[in-house]
């Protein structure tokens, strides 16, 4: 079973890339500094990171139903419903 998704304030304040990713796939799962949390949009600008920083504020932990790398791509799937508005009565 893989691990989470997880989704961390990036702890370095300076940066634009407000945002860190760790997808698990090997030892040390794949580590990226993203703009956003979460694909809202077609594309997300990223850079890879070496390590994750011992002390971050963990905003999001997903399950992880299957990540599975095809050549450069990454294909990732998580275990959560659709991000939809909520609407009211």
């Amino acid at each position: 079973m893989p691990d989470d998704f997880v989704i961390a304030r990036n702890p370095d304040g300076d940066s634009t890339l407000p945002y860190l990713l760790r997808i698990p796939l090997g030892e040390r799962g794949v580590i990226l500094k993203a703009r956003d949390t979460w694909l809202r949009t077609a594309k997300i600008y990223c850079h890879r990171v070496e390590e994750w920083p011992a002390d971050v504020e963990v905003l999001e932990r997903v399950p992880v139903r299957s990540c599975i790398r095809r050549g450069a791509s990454i294909d990732l799937v998580l275990d959560r419903g659709r991000e939809t508005a909520a609407s009211s009565s």
